[in-house]
């Protein structure tokens, strides 16, 4: 009986090479998390201090995955020089830090994907900034992803979708609620110089389909330097025009930051 198996085993896994049943590639789970801290603190002649932070985090099963991100950035500063003739004639210690930059914001998207190229996806967010004109500004979304470029180097990404708003304002504005809807459109580059240094670029659209001189428009350009295995530091900047800002408000806001990446998963 021992000669027979040994006889017939080896036979068996020869003969299951020309099934033409191929094995399973089982794709594991990729989970990504990344952190970012910032600021800056002054004392003096000009007293201030800045703290923005973001967190990153996805995880992709196959061909679905959900990600999100959350932010801050904060600020304030002492008023020394009351009548602004350029000579602070007040003692820091007995003047209060006025805030003046106050914005906290999240994301949550679900992609699900069709191909290695194409997917479609839904997104809910909101952010909080008083200095813009919003106690809260609420959005959901649906649309489809399509990458046009990806090699070891070049990945080129555009979106298209429709996202409806729900704006909470601050102050005096009559009427202090509205809902949008829009056309949303965005490009997005992420390119490697090197193994050390990248550069990134999103630019994203929004039209009002209902009142077409309302358009927002978002851009975020960075450059990425690797400083180990786990830390990069990245300068960027962001821009965020709205041709229809809240009431006594301005349209354009602009922040640039330097921030030290932790990658963390």
């Amino acid at each position: 009986m021992t000669l027979i198996l040994a006889w017939a085993l080896p036979a068996l896994a020869e003969d299951s090479t020309f099934t033409g049943v191929a094995a399973e590639v089982v794709e594991k789970p990729e989970t990504h998390v990344t952190g970012e801290l910032g600021g800056s603190y002054a004392t003096g002649n000009a007293v201030f201090y800045t703290v923005n932070g973001l967190l990153n985090a996805s995880h992709k099963v196959k061909a679905n995955k959900i990600s999100g991100v959350a932010g801050v950035n904060i600020g304030g500063a002492k008023l020394l020089d009351a009548d602004a003739d350029g000579v602070p004639e007040l003692d820091a210690g007995n003047v209060e830090f006025a805030e003046n930059v106050r914005r906290l914001y999240v994301d949550a998207r679900y992609d699900r994907f069709l191909s290695d190229k194409d997917a479609v996806y839904a997104l809910a967010g909101a952010f909080h900034d008083t200095f813009a004109g919003y106690d809260l500004r609420s959005h959901e979304q649906i649309g489809y992803s399509r990458l046009l470029v990806k090699n070891d180097e070049t990945e080129l990404k555009t979106e298209l979708g429709a996202d409806i708003a729900q704006e909470f304002y601050t102050g005096d504005v009559d009427p202090d609620y509205a809902n949008i809807l829009a056309a949303r459109i965005l490009v997005g580059l992420n390119h490697k110089f090197n193994d050390k240094v990248s550069f990134s670029d999103v630019v994203e659209a929004y039209e009002n389909v209902i009142d077409f001189e309302d358009l927002r428009v978002y851009n975020t350009a960075a450059v990425t330097s690797t400083l180990s295995g786990k830390l990069s530091l990245k300068v960027s900047h962001g821009l965020i025009f709205d041709n229809v800002p809240v009431e006594g408000f301005k349209k354009l806001d602009q922040t640039t930051m330097v921030t030290l990446v932790a990658s963390l998963l």
